[in-house]
């Protein structure tokens, strides 16, 4: 008796001394705690097991992810976060917990995301401080954008930023570089050993925003000198020296405002400059006829309402954005700087058997350089990037409503400032791993969309989709033997319809076909794709998947043409979702 009486009153001792120390400790927040669960499925049969990712090859599987959120309230002044999550996209449920521990992918370890100091002192010149991660979403696409979604706040750094005068604002960043996005355009540190290279370096940026009348305007600076250990400092008595071999420079004028009530304008002046010093790497790249490359990146748009028609609105985009353009830090994913609807998205990585049916998202246009935008870890149900630099050219979008059907209807026409033939002078190397060397190209892209609310069973939602994509390219002037030509063309409808107060459906089919020609030789490939999407949702939780099934027919490869040939696929994705 005496024993089962002492351990409730032992406890309730501890909880009353205990009470009022927990009482004053900082409050904790899990909110955004989540468990996450992805199923995958299809015709190809693919297992991921030494990649880790199941868009990186595999199109089966099922996977748990766990992730905690913790944000600590410690006083007015102090708030301090971390988010750990495992990173587990290859534990399949059928390993039942074991793995080998040398794959931590199919481990289920856990793994430190993100953690971040913030302060908000509240000083007259400091309004905020910030040390450790975070998405730097507060800069710009072009400057200093966002990682792709899995490392999302992997990025460390510190940043501050306070007022400065007439409603003007200062930023300051010093973000940590990862070492694959240093030297060689985000091609890793090729320029030295492991042993040379640097694990200290950082871009550096300011960004100041100013209020002038209506407008409202944003400038901001960067800099990244990449450094190695100086050869000519043999003598470690006294430290070791480092000599900068690399530097990227990015300038940034924007404004924004609206005129008369019925027009809004943005425009954005972006200018780069990438510079190798001439004694980095020796005589291997002493024909390099140079190695510096500065160029210039901007983008205007329009958005017209008020206009006499009534339900119609106008915008309009001019972009160019230089073939020379770079910044290590630019948006790599989760940011789209263009108007355009861009490629046919159907056609994404098509000739891959994983891939026939394309993504089944639109793309998102990045303004990192092709080596760099980021599409190796997404499923097929996920917007893929397309690099943008070297595009100039204008979108116009038109949308307009009448009898209660919202349409719209885009045309683009892009050129390249790569258009060139044979490399021009003055650019070199530093342009010629992202380029061909001839190329003499055009896109011209029209999108029409319409939807309609049917009132019938609670509401028949009807979608349709049609897209042309004209790309032409004559390479080598004056030789019609290489000329290229590609014509996408689809149609898509579908329908929607909430089942029940949980569960919405869509039921969507379309038609695809791709018409190419390479010289003299031409080809065509068609196809169908039939998709199923659900989404359930109750309090806190959610349930959705994707089916398509694709069926197709036409030459693969223009060297083995065969209209007659088919191909077919079944892939699924379906998640849950529980956040709490």
């Amino acid at each position: 008796m005496k024993t089962f009486a002492i351990r409730p009153l032992s406890l309730a001792c501890l909880l009353a001394v205990g009470a009022p120390a927990l009482a004053a400790g900082p409050g904790l927040d899990f909110s955004g705690s989540n468990i996450y669960m992805k199923f995958l499925d299809g015709n190809q049969r693919r297992i991921s097991l030494a990649s880790g990712d199941t868009a990186s090859g595999a199109d089966q599987g099922q996977w748990t992810e766990f992730e905690l959120r913790i944000k600590a309230t410690v006083s007015r002044q102090v708030e301090a976060g971390v988010r750990i999550q495992s990173r587990s996209p290859a534990a399949y449920w059928t390993d039942f917990g074991f793995a080998d521990e040398d794959t931590p992918v199919r481990a289920k370890w856990m793994k430190l995301r993100g953690a971040y100091i913030l302060l908000t002192p509240g000083y007259a010149y400091l309004d905020t401080a910030l040390l450790g991660s975070s998405d730097w979403g507060m800069f710009d696409p072009f400057t200093v954008g966002k990682v792709r979604y899995i490392d999302r706040d992997n990025y460390n750094g510190f940043y501050v930023k306070g007022p400065v005068a007439a409603g003007a604002t200062y930023e300051l960043a010093r973000v940590s570089l990862p070492n694959y996005l240093q030297y060689n355009w985000g091609q890793g540190p090729t320029c030295c050993s492991t042993d040379d290279t640097q694990y200290q370096e950082a871009v550096y940026i300011g960004q100041v925003k100013v209020p002038v009348g209506p407008a409202r305007l944003t400038a901001s600076y960067q800099w990244f000198d990449d450094r190695k250990l100086d050869p000519n400092d043999t003598n470690d008595l006294d430290g070791r020296g480092t000599t900068t071999f690399f530097r990227n420079r990015v300038a940034m004028l924007k404004a924004e405002g609206n005129v008369a009530d019925m027009v809004d304008l943005r425009g954005a002046f972006y200018r780069s400059q990438a510079k190798v010093a001439d004694t980095a790497f020796g005589e291997e790249w002493g024909n390099s006829p140079r190695r510096s490359v500065s160029d210039s990146a901007f983008t205007l748009n329009a958005d017209v309402t008020g206009l006499p028609v009534p339900g119609l609105t106008l915008s309009a985009q001019l972009f160019n954005i230089g073939a020379g353009y770079f910044s290590n830090t630019a948006a790599r994913r989760e940011s789209d700087v263009l108007l355009t609807e861009g490629s046919e998205a159907a056609w994404y990585r098509f000739g891959d058997d994983l891939w026939y049916g394309g993504a089944a998202v639109d793309y998102q246009q990045s303004p990192a350089n092709n080596r760099i935008v980021d599409n190796a870890f997404i499923d097929f149900d996920e917007p893929p990037n397309e690099s943008v630099v070297g595009w100039k050219g204008f979108t116009l979008l038109g949308r307009f409503e009448a009898l209660n059907t919202p349409m719209s209807l885009e045309v683009t026409r892009i050129g390249y400032d790569n258009n060139w033939q044979g490399y021009p002078a003055g650019r070199g190397i530093a342009l010629s791993n992202f380029f061909p060397e001839f190329q003499d190209r055009r896109t011209n892209i029209f999108v029409f969309k319409a939807n309609h609310v049917v009132p019938v069973a609670g509401g028949l939602d009807l979608g349709f989709k049609w897209k042309r994509v004209a790309d032409r390219d004559r390479v080598v002037a004056g030789d019609p033997s290489d000329d290229t030509k590609v014509t996408d063309n689809g149609y898509a409808f579908s329908i929607g319809n909430q089942v029940f107060s949980d569960l919405y459906a869509n039921l969507s089919w379309g038609r695809y076909t791709r018409d190419f020609a390479v010289g003299p030789d031409d080809g065509e490939i068609r196809k169908n794709i039939t998709s199923l999407k659900l989404s359930y949702n109750l309090a806190g939780f959610e349930l959705g998947a994707l089916a398509q099934w694709i069926r197709g027919s036409g030459n693969l490869d223009l060297e083995e043409i065969d209209a007659s040939a088919k191909f077919r696929q079944y892939r699924m994705k379906a998640f849950a979702k529980v956040i709490f």
